[in-house]
């Protein structure tokens, strides 16, 4: 009976071993690893701790930096009557040239759209077939395109078919 005591009391008096400062002086190599990780560790948390300090502080001077300009925003906007200098720098040659090259290009393939898939997503080159299932998502996606360039005729026309309720609108389903 005696035995079986100290044996549970030596197992976990085996856990406690790993407090005790000798248990380390007999194993250096331990000793050494514990050192080496204490160090690494309190460079680690101090390291994070620094980058915090740091960022808090950029952050204040930001915000600081941000009130006054927002005053000034206000200021030339009440100053100006809400009108804004839109062409401060003089346009390119080359770059009036491309926009216009875009333009034209980007009414080639909307007419070709409008006559081979209109409503369509993609067809296949040779038979026709629709192969994406006909929900009108380019049409719904290139609504922003035709706006921006400037297109209005071909927006009109294609924002009067989304609303005219041809195309499959899907609300408030989560497909998983």
């Amino acid at each position: 009976m005696a035995r079986k005591s100290s044996i549970s009391s030596s197992s976990s008096n085996n856990h406690w071993r790993y407090i005790h400062s000798y248990y380390y002086l007999k194993r250096p190599k331990r000793l050494a690893f514990l050192f080496i990780s204490f160090v690494f560790l309190t460079f680690f948390i101090w390291d994070r701790q620094s980058l915090i300090r740091e960022h808090e502080a950029e952050m204040t001077k930001l915000s600081q930096d941000l009130l006054p300009l927002q005053n000034q925003l206000q200021e030339f906007k009440s100053a100006s009557g809400e009108t804004m200098i839109t062409n401060v720098l003089k346009d390119d040659p080359v770059d009036v040239q491309r926009r216009g090259k875009v333009k034209e290009t980007m009414l080639h393939a909307w007419t070709c759209y409008e006559n081979y898939a209109w409503g369509q997503d993609e067809l296949q080159t040779k038979n026709g077939v629709n192969s994406f299932g006909g929900l009108g998502a380019t049409l719904i996606d290139s609504l922003d395109t035709l706006y921006i360039m400037g297109l209005d005729e071909q927006f009109q026309r294609a924002r009067d078919d989304c609303t005219a309720g041809t195309h499959i609108v899907v609300r408030g389903r989560h497909i998983k």
